[in-house]
């Protein structure tokens, strides 16, 4: 028998299966077999069957594939565990096909002709077309084996080729000898379960149907099924549809309810398929009057009597709600106040109560996420049907590794590997270690490619040169000895030391598991050997205590599925790449709806689960309802028949159900204007279709129902209250002075505690770092930030000119060949071992025009001495300093060549060495500094109170370690060059204008001065520091007259 319970409202039918459970209970250890269309509608109904029975046990959830293959084979005897025609073991058959006799398929040459992955994804679509013909189109697939249809047509002689050459059993023959068998009373027939229950199922194809009204004669079926209206509705059809139809049946047609009419098509077909099964029907009507006096209500009262809208005397409440946005993240926004309104306005509201619901969850869940938690008033939410990279960042990790061998394996792509914790943990590197990786990548000017050989075959100059080989053997024999000499062709990269060392060889080891996944993309290998090598890849990347389960898995489930399909053909990287990435992207239904307060979820079919409030947001024009795209041979398009699937109508039926699945609040919210001009932008026409609806029943009142709101959330019309807008956000609310609120500055308390006694022990060099930028200093060592150091992208291109502040290496490499008596050119190959020059011809040309400039200076400014460098060790007080002074000529002084302009960052390096120098017995060195640059040559004065100056220095960076120093070196710079220094005459180099950007920009000082200018609250102590640290030195600085 088949009984099928019609309800407008799923409570009522979740109430008739757990009463039909009390009242006719299974024996207790017969299993309830019930299909749903998802997991999270098996789960509601598993809450609603134990709220109203006390218990929900010993129900099997079944998707309705499943059922039938179940069925199947407990009737029939050689039925194999697993169809064999299911699109993704289907798919490998027909690859097999089309890599063994391609010849044989002219009509798909131009697919098949472009390689191994082109024929992969033409087999995927093909299989899931054969898999609809075999449901929704037996009697082709019938007429196909039969011979009829062959000679020309390709689809007929490639089916007969995959499954009727070998007698697959498929579901066209299987029903066959399903029937037969519960005809004739097969003795297997006692096997059936005792009750079948199909719960909110949407659609099943005639065919399905069929084998259910035979299934029915032997034992009963249950169909709970979503009915929207009580009255007959099989013969209406939607305005657009009747108007098309010819004059003379258009009386035939009936419109009914528009809504029903537009959006109904697909259940009403199955209603109509149902009610036409060969089988005995009971029919069990559960209508319920929809409860309550808003509009809302009224709208599915009239869905559930099939009546046309009508214009309403009085005012109801208002339950329904449009909301047109700018962006994502402004719907998130809106909705988030919206939600804070109606907890407020109604206590007996539960975020249980509410569902969100979007087309594109992937795109609206970081947006959802950071507005529901991060708020002041966070609310509790879960998201459900992300893909699988949201909640496991070992398949966001296993996903870049698969796209590494296809691309040029870049100095950006491979180094975000480190971003990955499970990464870093195997190799043993911390955040601060990952960002010394970078520098070191960047200094040695890797870009693409592994090495030599791979670059020619991604369009790319036979050399070394920017190469991750090239780099890391740099980096490797700067471990082991001086960069001045080439060793090999490599010039090493002297700035590994100490513990270093072991880093570099961690990092070394990652990079030499990329190299060999990297050469994977030119090889061919079967599916299991590739599975063995991934494997054993992520065992070296990650380590076997990394959570790899889900990933074990895919790889166990894609060859399953290549052994049920008899496939064993050697195919390239791209093939296993794009089949282990389906399998890792399947989705989990079961995690995260129902789950904790706010349901976040995809809008999918009959996920729509009745709830006091209902948000779909992101209904945009374009996005839902999706598009049929039917690839060009799926001839299903051709003749549409009834009981076919089609998103439209999927869709179209999906916002049917929710509707009528919101209890008490329907919110709906789109990007109704652009970002960019304002301009206005249509919704979904499901969403204009309500909306002209509305308008039938509430003439005028649009303009209360739908919010334009603006683009920011700040934005001053929040403040007055235009239009009923509001919010809760902190920089809405308040008087208008609120708008421009910023974060009060990073730091605001005194000063911290002195750091370790170790800090005490300061090197020339890192002092002189400390005074470039002594935030910088204070950030990175007393909190361990690195502000910008991780964010600023590598490059991944080869120089085709100089890059900026190249020209200065590039003419110092080469001022150094011609001060050890070495002709300019000495320097070509060295430049071209560190990855300064451009390929081939541009670089040497851009050399030319550099070693020209360089020689020309070397000329101006000879005779250039011998020079030496003197290392010290001072005791100023509680610090000690050390370290070494360069370029001393032991007959004059210090000489310093500079080919460039001298910045503040230049005179500050030049200015400590000065002092350093001062400190030293003059018998060693005379006291005096020379600098020689590009446009003017000077001379600094000995300096009697060094010492004292240095000392002083030191006081002001063991400050600068507990509390921001205020000295901003370039600002302090211009303030000293001035005749009479004003700090209020360099606001513009703190600020900066249009044309150039502010000291005030660089991360550090955005950080610890947001909102607050440091140059007017600490001008006193800035003019004291900068007027040691710079005004000395323009005290003691001359300009040398030509000689």
């Amino acid at each position: 028998m088949l009984y099928l319970y019609h309800s407008n409202q799923l409570e009522q039918l979740a109430e008739a299966f757990a009463g039909l459970q009390a009242e006719q209970p299974l024996p207790p250890l017969v299993t309830e077999w019930v299909v749903v269309q998802n997991i999270g509608m098996g789960r509601w109904l598993s809450l609603q069957t134990a709220q109203h029975n006390g218990i929900a046990a010993n129900i099997r959830y079944l998707f309705p594939a499943e059922l039938t293959w179940e069925l199947l084979r407990k009737v029939l005897q050689d039925v194999p565990e697993q169809d064999p025609c299911a699109p993704h073991i289907m798919r490998w058959r027909l690859f097999d096909i089309f890599l063994n006799e391609p010849e044989q398929w002219p009509e798909l040459a131009h697919y098949l002709g472009t390689g191994e992955p082109a024929a992969w994804q033409l087999a995927g679509q093909i299989a899931k077309v054969f898999d609809q013909y075999l449901f929704f189109r037996p009697d082709w697939i019938r007429e196909w084996e039969r011979g009829k249809g062959a000679g020309d047509d390709w689809q007929v002689r490639l089916w007969w080729r995959v499954a009727g050459e070998q007698k697959l059993p498929h579901w066209v023959r299987l029903q066959e000898r399903f029937a037969h068998a519960l005809r004739f009373h097969t003795p297997s027939v006692a096997n059936l379960p005792s009750r079948i229950s199909f719960f909110s199922v949407p659609v099943l194809s005639p065919g399905y149907v069929q084998l259910l009204g035979e299934v029915a004669k032997y034992t009963d079926i249950h169909i709970y099924l979503m009915n929207p209206c009580e009255e007959y509705w099989g013969d209406i059809e939607s305005e657009k549809r009747k108007h098309k139809q010819q004059a003379d049946v258009q009386d035939y047609f009936s419109v009914g309810n528009p809504l029903l009419a537009s959006w109904g098509r697909q259940g009403r077909d199955f209603i109509d398929l149902l009610i036409d099964a060969e089988a005995d029907v009971d029919d069990l009507p559960l209508f319920i009057e929809p409860d309550g006096d808003t509009l809302l209500n009224r709208i599915q009262s009239d869905i559930l009597h099939l009546q046309m809208p009508t214009s309403l005397s009085s005012p109801l409440k208002s339950s329904i709600s449009f909301h047109a946005c700018h962006s994502p993240m402004r719907e998130a926004e809106v909705l988030y106040d919206q939600l804070l309104a109606l907890f407020e306005a109604n206590p007996d509201l539960t975020p249980a109560d509410v569902v969100v619901m979007t087309p594109d969850i992937d795109t609206y869940a970081p947006y959802l996420d950071a507005v529901f938690s991060s708020a002041a008033h966070p609310l509790p939410f879960s998201i459900a049907d992300r893909s699988p990279g949201y909640a496991q960042s070992i398949i966001n990790l296993c996903e870049h590794l698969l796209e590494l061998p296809q691309g040029r394996c870049d100095a950006e792509s491979v180094l975000t590997l480190l971003e990955f914790e499970e990464v870093r943990t195997r190799i043993g590197l911390d955040e601060a270690q990952v960002i010394q990786c970078r520098h070191w990548i960047r200094a040695v000017n890797i870009r693409w490619g592994t090495d030599a050989q791979a670059r020619p075959e991604l369009g790319g100059a036979d050399t070394a040169e920017h190469t991750w080989r090239y780099g890391l053997d740099r980096l490797l024999l700067g471990y082991a000895m001086p960069g001045e000499d080439l060793f090999s062709g490599i010039l090493p990269w002297n700035d590994i030391e100490g513990s270093q060392a072991e880093m570099l060889g961690r990092l070394q080891q990652m990079l030499e598991a990329v190299f060999d996944l990297a050469n994977w993309g030119r090889q061919q290998q079967t599916v299991p050997e590739w599975n063995r090598r991934f494997r054993q890849l992520l065992e070296t990347v990650v380590g076997e205590d990394a959570p790899l389960q889900t990933v074990w898995q895919g790889l166990d489930t894609l060859e399953r599925t290549l052994a049920q399909a008899g496939f064993d053909q050697p195919v390239v990287w791209p093939v296993f790449q794009n089949a282990l990435l389906e399998q890792l992207d399947k989705r989990s239904e079961s995690e995260g709806f129902l789950g904790r307060g706010i349901t976040c979820c995809a809008l999918m079919p009959m996920r729509t689960v009745p709830f006091r409030f209902v948000a779909l947001v992101g209904m945009n024009d374009g996005v839902f309802p999706r598009r049929d795209a039917r690839a060009s041979f799926d001839r299903m398009g051709q003749q549409i028949q009834r009981g076919d699937r089609l998103k439209r109508d999927e869709d179209r039926y999906l916002f049917l159900e929710s509707l009528l699945s919101a209890r008490d609040w329907l919110y709906i919210s789109y990007i109704g204007q652009s970002p960019r001009d304002n301009s206005e932008l249509p919704p979904s026409v499901l969403v204009s279709e309500l909306l002209d609806y509305v308008e039938r029943c509430v003439p005028g009142g649009l303009e209360s129902l739908l919010t334009k709101h603006p683009l920011q959330a700040f934005s001053q019309k929040y403040l007055r209250g235009d239009n009923g807008l509001f919010t809760y956000s902190r920089f809405g609310q308040g008087s208008v002075d609120k708008t421009k609120t910023v974060f009060p500055p990073f730091w605001q308390g005194e000063a911290l505690p002195e750091p370790d006694p170790a800090y005490r022990q300061v090197g020339l060099a890192e002092l002189t770092r400390f005074y470039q930028n002594p935030a910088r200093t204070f950030l990175r060592e007393r909190f361990g930030l690195r502000l910008g150091e991780a964010d600023e992208e590598l490059p991944v291109r080869e120089p085709f000119t100089l890059e900026t502040y190249s020209d200065r290496e590039v003419r110092a490499c080469i001022f150094q060949q011609l001060e050890r008596g070495l002709p300019a050119s000495t320097a070509l190959p060295l430049l071209r071992a560190q990855g300064m020059l451009p390929h081939g011809k541009p670089g040497e040309l851009v050399f030319q025009r550099e070693a020209a400039v360089t020689e020309a200076f070397f000329q101006e400014v000879q005779p250039i001495p011998p020079l030496y460098r003197e290392y010290f060790s001072l005791t100023l007080g509680e610090f000690h300093l050390s370290g070494t002074v360069t370029h001393l000529d032991r007959g004059a002084g210090r000489k310093v060549y500079e080919l460039g302009k001298l910045s503040y960052w230049s005179w500050l390096d030049i200015w400590l060495q000065h002092l350093a120098l001062n400190t030293l017995d003059e018998k060693v060195c005379p006291h005096s500094t020379f600098m020689y640059s590009a446009d003017k040559h000077y001379e600094l004065q000995p300096v009697a109170d060094a010492a004292e100056q240095l000392q002083q220095l030191l006081a002001w960076y063991w400050q600068g370690l507990q509390e921001p120093l205020p000295f901003f070196p370039k600002s302090g710079f211009n303030l000293m060059e001035q005749s009479e220094p004003d700090v209020g005459k360099v606001l513009s180099t703190w600020e900066g204008s249009g044309n150039f950007a502010g000291e005030s920009e660089k991360p550090e000082y955005r950080l610890l001065y947001r909102g607050v200018n440091p140059l007017e609250g600490q001008a006193d102590a800035f003019l004291e520091i900068s007027s040691v640290v710079f005004g000395r030195l323009l005290m003691a600085k001359t300009v040398l007259e030509p000689s």
